[in-house]
């Protein structure tokens, strides 16, 4: 423990000396370039053969190696001197302002910490009823000001011990060996400061994710790490470490909530199958046995019985968050936490109270105890949206059927994974538990409901579903394919369409299905227009059916999200579509008119839906609802602009302004239509009518514009561009009475 005697009396001046002698020495190293520039290149090119230069040159070859290694030490001596000097001369500073504020008051300061303050000796003091409690309170600032920097002081001094330890390693005869066995040491001694839980300082933590950090994706150092720790102790700790850090103020919870993403980027790395070393899958076993127990967190004497104690995966789920996990690590895990979450309330047996709600938050909902996140399955989830091969695996492929304790009890079986996940009674496997409640409402809540989606959005797709907005899907799979009709069947019959109203169990799911619609499109046109061939589809096709198409669209368009991502992306495919009908009218021949009013028909048919359900959602809350929906139609105009480089972007070049990719002219226009959709006044006698009038008229007008920017320098006269558009937009208004009518006649329910 450093005192107040020796934090005053020290200037740190030598240890100042010491970082500099240590970094000039790092600076100007050059033995290991000169050995090799200046002996073992000519010696590798001198044409020297023989048991000799064979000799001479692993020598040489060795002496470098241990250069590199003394360079190595080097650097970290000098690094953890630096650190040392400039926490314990900012402790000294510390100290000095704590001192000078006591001084200033006239108070004095023992050996031991103690502040005194003087005896009253004017009449006014000595009259003041608040004397002693004022000079108290000054007291004891100081004292508490004294105590930090002391504390601060003690925590450089053990983090510079600890620093110096692994930068010299233990092995006085020699330097540490090549980097490679250093970062596995690097590696253990992270481990070791997991190992302190509860009990490590602000400056072992910060000095645990300052390692994490740096070297969490290093197979080397992650697969050490982890292996050091073992599964059990990797989730006991960290819990341990979670739990003691929630009542702890200042930079703490930041830190907690740093390690957990850290942890989550090294245990990607650590479990990635393309990565050398690598966890074993006996490793892997042993998590999800982990995961399915009980771990034991709560300080000694704090909680009662085993029960209270949160199981592994509960432990784990926010740190699948973070990192893109190995499909032949994350599916069997999530499989098995899907299975758990079946078994009636296993996740929400123990008597849970708000106090560990509070204690728990950096394990239950980023959110905090007030949104749940103790159903594991949200981690789970996101961890599959961040890779879209083992998400379209895990709704896909045959299921492997997991025992209690992770033990594979069967393989090859029925894949019900996305019906099992959507069920809206009181048996869904996504409920959760907050405040106390077993099951608050018998549904997904709010977050698993988002994660859901995400993870949906990257097994259709194949996109990562918070990727850059200008990131455009990949050629769809036939496996994503099957997903995506197995999610529009699902929603788009029974009582899908209406679990996904405003207040219903899978509203929060609307948004994401929009967005696989939008990527969907050309198969959204070919389901509603199933006499149309001409259309074409991104990659394999996913044979839509007709009328859960038609249904899930009614839905859909109720939600603003949903509503915009599906009126860029339906625009864009129309506008290629006629685009590509245009640049072919020689194939066509006498027929080349109708097919442009083909072309439009189907984009018309999928705005009627569209149109008709916004309209009906709007009916109720007019103003805030249109709010929504005109900012959700610019916001989604990256669905737009990566659905016609799927669909238009072929045609690059064909037309006049337009260059590679989404050129400024097609950019503008994408916009310019999607506008179209926006509703323009709602000061009206009849709202709900006039929205749809608006909404009509803008797939009019986009069909029109679509035609008239194919036409330029196609060599038509305006007289037939005139023609060719109005057939066009009478299409698409044919279309839209058409699909509107649909929704009209309550396909939607």
């Amino acid at each position: 423990m450093v005192t107040i005697d020796q934090l005053q009396r020290e200037n740190f001046y030598g240890l100042e000396l010491l970082a500099q002698g240590f970094e000039s020495l790092v600076r100007n190293w050059d033995f290991s370039s000169e050995l090799t520039g200046d002996v073992l290149t000519p010696l590798q090119g001198s044409g020297w053969r023989g048991d000799a230069a064979e000799r001479a040159s692993v020598t040489l070859t060795k002496v470098r190696n241990e250069l590199d290694a003394a360079f190595e030490e080097a650097s970290g001596i000098g690094k953890a001197l630096r650190d040392a000097h400039t926490e314990l001369a900012a402790a000294r500073a510390d100290l000095d302002a704590a001192l000078r504020k006591a001084a200033d008051d006239a108070m004095t300061v023992d050996k031991d910490g103690n502040v005194h303050w003087p005896p009253p000796t004017t009449a006014t003091d000595k009259n003041d009823p608040e004397y002693g409690q004022t000079y108290r309170h000054k007291a004891e600032t100081v004292a508490a000001d004294i105590a930090k920097a002391l504390a601060r002081a003690a925590a450089a001094d053990a983090a510079a011990a600890t620093a110096l330890a692994g930068a010299t390693g233990k092995n006085e005869a020699n330097f540490l060996p090549a980097p490679g066995s250093r970062v596995e040491e690097q590696a253990k001694q992270a481990a070791d400061i997991l190992r302190l839980a509860g009990n490590a300082t602000d400056a072992q933590l910060d000095q645990l994710n300052k390692a994490l950090r740096d070297h969490a994706a290093d197979p080397r150092f992650a697969t050490a790490f982890y292996r050091s720790l073992g599964p059990d102790d990797f989730l006991k700790y960290y819990g341990q470490l979670a739990i003691a850090s929630a009542d702890k103020g200042g930079n703490r919870p930041q830190a907690v909530a740093d390690l957990q993403k850290n942890l989550g980027t090294a245990l990607a790395t650590a479990t990635g199958t393309r990565n050398y070393p690598r966890l074993s899958d006996d490793w892997e076993a042993g998590l999800r046995r982990a995961g399915a127990a009980r771990t034991d967190v709560w300080p000694s004497g704090k909680r009662g019985g085993v029960d209270a104690q949160p199981f592994g995966y509960q432990i784990l789920t926010n740190i699948l968050r973070t990192g893109t996990y190995d499909a032949h690590f994350l599916n069997p895990l999530a499989e098995h936490v899907t299975q758990l979450s079946q078994l009636n309330g296993f996740w929400t047996s123990a008597p849970w109270i708000d106090s560990d709600f509070e204690r728990l938050k950096f394990l239950g909902s980023p959110q905090g105890s007030q949104q749940g996140g103790f159903n594991p399955m949200v981690g789970v989830l996101e961890a599959l949206a961040h890779n879209p091969q083992a998400a379209t695996r895990f709704f896909h492929d045959p299921a492997t059927a997991y025992n209690v304790d992770g033990s594979v009890k069967a393989v090859g079986q029925e894949n019900t994974y996305l019906r099992d996940l959507t069920k809206v009674g009181d048996d869904s496997p996504l409920q959760d538990v907050r405040k106390g409640q077993y099951f608050p409402g018998g549904h997904a809540e709010k977050p698993v409901a988002l994660s859901l989606g995400h993870a949906l959005e990257a097994a259709t797709t194949g996109r990562v579903y918070d990727a850059p907005q200008d990131t455009p899907p990949p050629p769809h799979s036939p496996e994503q394919a099957a997903v995506m009709k197995e999610a529009v069947d699902r929603f788009g019959s029974g009582d899908g369409p209406k679990s996904l109203r405003n207040g219903a169990g899978f509203a929060d799911l609307a948004p994401s299905l929009g967005h696989m619609a939008a990527a969907y499109m050309g198969d959204v046109q070919a389901a509603v227009s199933p006499q149309d061939h001409t259309l074409t589809t991104y990659g394999a096709p996913a044979h839509l059916s007709q009328e859960n198409t038609a249904k899930l669209l009614g839905a859909l368009g109720r939600n603003p999200e949903a509503f915009g991502a599906l009126a860029q992306a339906q625009q864009a495919y129309t506008t290629a579509h006629i685009q590509d009908v245009m640049l072919h009218r020689d194939v066509y021949g006498a027929q080349f008119g109708q097919a442009v009013n083909n072309a439009a028909h189907p984009g018309g048919e999928v705005a009627g839906i569209l149109t008709a359900a916004r309209t009906d959602a709007l009916v109720g809350e007019m103003k805030a609802q249109t709010d929504a929906y005109n900012k959700s139609i610019d916001q989604n105009a990256m669905w737009g602009k990566s659905v016609w480089a799927m669909t238009g972007g072929k045609l690059a070049g064909a037309i006049p302004g337009v260059g590679a990719g989404l050129s400024l002219p097609v950019n503008y226009f994408i916009d310019q239509t999607a506008s179209s959709y926006h509703i323009t006044d709602v000061n009206t006698a009849d709202p709900a009518t006039h929205a749809e009038a608006e909404g009509m008229n803008g797939a009019i007008l986009a069909a029109k514009k679509a035609v008239e920017n194919a036409a330029q320098g196609t060599g038509l006269n305006p007289q037939q561009i005139e023609t060719l558009s109005t057939g066009a937009a009478n299409q698409a208004w044919d279309g839209a009475n058409g699909g509107a009518g649909l929704f009209t006649r309550a396909i939607n329910g």
